[in-house]
Formats: structure tokens, C-alpha cells, sequence
């Protein structure tokens, strides 16, 4: 089951199977019958076909994401593929594959109209195989598929909302990850602005002080013990200016690197792709605008989720 679960889920490889058994049983059964027409086997054929079609392109996980119109289509198609089946074939077992299509429902609408929807759609295939097959005991038959469907449903709604619960997990995983990236990053700006400010407040002043100390000193001063100092005063000057220097290049150096925050927070977002394209240059000096460009780019993934049907987004800095 673990090889299935590469290419299809393992609810979608139960489905294709019940459908095999059922449409395939179904097939049989009628060759061994002289009472259908080729006629009737075909248009048979193509309902199990239409049916199991319409199942694996609602459910598949296409690069390009289908509308919830296109899917709902889709739906529609397999019941009506069913009841097309229901009024050729007079197995009242093939009602099982009504099981496979409630078991969609709770991915389209509330748990409650699920089950009500479900309870309805057997009418019409206890109808036909009532008063048109004149089968006996096709109110308890319909009566069991129900509870067979409602088993279904709840089975199925159950999935989807950890499904939902394990994506809205995963996107605050991905959150604290960014967000504790952030503060790294904060915590080494603040680290470097510290270090500067002290060989700045600290030794610069100390320099600067030594070096007018020593250009008084060359002044007043005469003979070789002059020029001694005047070396010790280019010392001084040439030591200062590599300290300013310094500060000027880990001052330079505290800016946010917000690439791997950002990085942090788009990567393996479910059913989406995302580029994200961030130029080189790029500088923050500042936590806040830091923490806004990450808010921004967090709400820019979760729009795209929630209201398009997009399966690559790409953002540019």
C-alpha cells in the first residue's frame, strides 16, 4: 500500500476497487443473461466508465487545481452516471457505488446537509429498483446502503477536517519558524549595533584623545624624541581610522538577513508552489520593517490558498 501511496491516496485506490468489483460483477452477470442487448451492455459500460472518470479527475491532485463549480459538475455526473446504470441493470448492489460518491459530500457542504443529501439520492434508485425492477425488499436494502453512507460520511468528514487541522498546523509551524528565524536575526543586529556602539563610544574616543595628545606633544617637542613621537602620532591617526573603519563595516553587516525568514515561511506549502525571488542587494535595517515584510508575504500565501484556485505563486523583492 506504501507504492499506491505515491501515485493516489489510499481512500482513492479503496474507491477504485469497490468500483472494479461492483461494475466488473455487474458486467458479468449480464453476459451470462440472455435479456440484455448489446445496446444495453454498452450504454452500461460507458455509465461505469463516466462514473469512475468523473471520480478520478474530481479527486486527483492535478498541478493546476479544479474550481469547486468543475468539481460539483463532476459529482452531479457520477450520480447521474449511477442512476443510468440503476435502469439498465437490476442488481440492487450497484448501490454501492453511491457509498463512493457520499463519501465526497463532506468536502463540498456541512456534515448535516451531507447526510441529508445522501438520504435523498437513494430515493431515486429506491424508486426504480421498486416499481420499475419490482425488486422485494428494496426498502430494507436502501434502508442499509444509507447507513453504509452515513458510516461514509462521517469516516470521510473525520479525514477531511484532520486534513485541515494538519494544513493549519503545518502554516504555524511554518510561522514560528519564520517568526523565531526573525528574532535570531534581530538578536544578532541588536549583538553587532552593541559591538559597534562600544569600540565606537569606548576605544575611538580613547584613540582620538591619544592622538591630539600626541600631536601636542610633537609640538612642543625637540630633537630625535620628536620625531619618535611624530611616528607614534601616525600610528595613532592610521589605528583610528581602521577603527572607524570597523564600525563602519558592522554597522554595514547588522542589516536583517531576511531571505531565510522568508524562506522559512514558504517552503513546503501544501498544493502550492512558491518562487520566490529576492534581489541581492536587498537591506533591513529596521526589526518592524522587517516584521511587516513577513506579515505581507504570510498573508499574500494564505489569500492565494483561500480564494484561487492557483497552484504556483511567485513573489518578487
Amino acid at each position: 500500500m506504501a507504492g499506491v501511496g505515491r501515485f493516489i491516496s489510499i481512500e482513492t485506490f479503496a474507491a477504485i476497487i469497490t468500483w472494479a468489483v461492483v461494475s466488473g460483477s455487474a458486467i458479468w452477470l449480464m453476459l451470462q443473461s440472455d435479456g440484455f442487448s448489446v445496446l444495453d451492455l454498452s450504454a452500461v459500460v460507458v455509465c461505469f466508465l463516466i462514473f469512475i472518470s468523473c471520480f478520478l479527475i474530481a479527486n486527483a491532485d492535478y498541478e493546476v487545481r479544479l474550481n469547486t463549480l468543475l468539481k460539483r459538475g463532476l459529482l452531479f455526473a457520477q450520480y447521474a452516471a449511477l442512476l443510468i446504470v440503476a435502469i439498465f441493470v437490476p442488481y440492487t448492489y450497484i448501490a454501492i457505488l453511491s457509498t463512493i460518491w457520499c463519501a465526497q459530500l463532506p468536502y463540498f457542504m456541512r456534515l448535516s446537509y451531507a447526510i441529508c443529501l445522501s438520504f435523498l439520492c437513494l430515493l431515486p434508485l429506491f424508486l426504480i429498483f421498486s416499481f420499475y425492477w419490482h425488486q422485494e425488499g428494496s426498502l430494507l436494502t436502501g434502508i442499509l446502503f444509507w447507513t453504509f453512507n452515513l458510516f461514509a460520511l462521517v469516516v470521510m468528514n473525520s479525514t477531511r477536517k484532520e486534513s485541515v487541522a494538519r494544513e493549519q498546523s503545518d502554516a504555524l509551524n511554518r510561522e514560528l519558524i519564520a517568526t523565531q528565524t526573525l528574532l535570531n536575526e534581530a538578536a544578532k543586529q541588536a549583538e553587532r549595533v552593541r559591538i559597534a556602539r562600544n569600540i565606537h563610544d569606548l576605544l575611538g574616543h580613547h584613540l582620538t584623545a591619544l592622538t591630539i595628545n600626541l600631536q601636542v606633544a610633537y609640538r612642543t617637542a625637540e630633537g630625535p624624541v620628536q620625531d619618535n613621537i611624530k611616528q607614534c602620532h601616525d600610528l595613532s591617526k592610521l589605528l583610528l581610522s581602521d577603527v572607524r573603519e570597523a564600525v563602519s563595516e558592522i554597522r554595514e553587516k547588522s542589516a536583517i538577513e531576511i531571505t531565510q525568514t522568508l524562506q522559512a515561511l514558504v517552503s513546503n506549502v501544501p498544493q502550492l508552489t512558491i518562487h520566490l525571488n529576492i534581489v541581492d542587494d536587498i537591506m533591513i535595517n529596521d526589526v518592524k520593517t522587517a516584521d511587516t515584510l513577513l506579515r505581507c508575504t504570510q498573508e499574500c500565501v494564505t489569500n492565494t490558498l483561500k480564494h484561487s484556485q492557483a497552484s504556483e505563486l511567485t513573489i518578487n523583492l
